[in-house]
């Protein structure tokens, strides 16, 4: 069945430019009850925005703009190292760039590590094997009142880890305004889920908020807003 152990459907994203293929994609995988969608825009933040926003089972992902595979390679590695990975489908009529991911020997095709390795022209069978695999291997990310609340006491806690005084949060959203000491500014990070991002700024002695940035994943944020603060394991 597409769906995980609680019943909640398997969500593909398709980052496809070819409207037909992705016509065909999206009819077998939903005729098999997955919730798919579509994003033609294969560039990174539009990539990252999409997985901000619906945080996906899994991706097929097609070859960015450019000769055979291109930064694709590179996104799929980001796409792993997340701190909630999504499993990454090579999907691809580049028959080098298939045959270098199917043998794992070269350094970026280990970087990637694709869960599966789709070429095109796709069979059927095989488009169905690989989203199986890849959803397989994915965490379920729990778009819930109580999957907010656990994220927002993840943060809470690292920010706790890392120094951040006077920490308070939302009971709704990943939000959390803090102080790095005492008598610093007060700064403040929260999750924008309409762009798929987390938005970091800070408060002034005249009450104005400067903003620090925007940024896709939780430990970029909070590096920017604490840059003195040792990394995540």
């Amino acid at each position: 069945m597409a769906q995980h152990e609680d019943g909640t459907p398997y969500r593909v994203l398709l980052v496809d430019d070819d409207a037909d293929v992705a016509d065909v994609v999206v009819a077998i995988l939903t005729d098999e009850d997955y919730l798919v969608d579509v994003l033609a825009d294969t560039s990174h933040p539009s990539v990252m925005a999409a997985v901000g926003m619906q945080e996906p089972d899994c991706i097929l992902l097609d070859g960015a703009h450019g000769p055979e595979y291109g930064s694709s390679w590179a996104e799929a590695a980001y796409l792993g190292a997340r701190e909630r990975p999504v499993p990454t489908i090579m999907f691809s009529a580049h028959h080098g760039d298939v045959k270098e991911a199917q043998k794992e020997e070269s350094d970026r095709a280990r970087a990637a590590e694709f869960a599966a390795v789709l070429p095109k022209p796709f069979n059927l069978d095989e488009l169905l094997a690989a989203v199986a695999t890849a959803c397989g291997r994915s965490e379920q990310f729990k778009q819930t009142p109580a999957g907010d609340r656990e994220r927002t006491l993840t943060l809470a806690r690292r920010l706790r880890e890392l120094g951040a005084r006077d920490i308070r949060t939302s009971d709704r959203r990943e939000w959390a305004t803090f102080r790095l000491k005492d008598d610093d500014a007060i700064c403040q990070l929260y999750w924008w889920q309409r762009m798929g991002l987390y938005v970091a700024g800070c408060y002034q002695d005249d009450a104005v908020l400067t903003p620090i940035g925007q940024f896709f994943e939780l430990e970029a944020a909070i590096a920017a807003v604490m840059p003195d603060a040792p990394p995540t394991d």
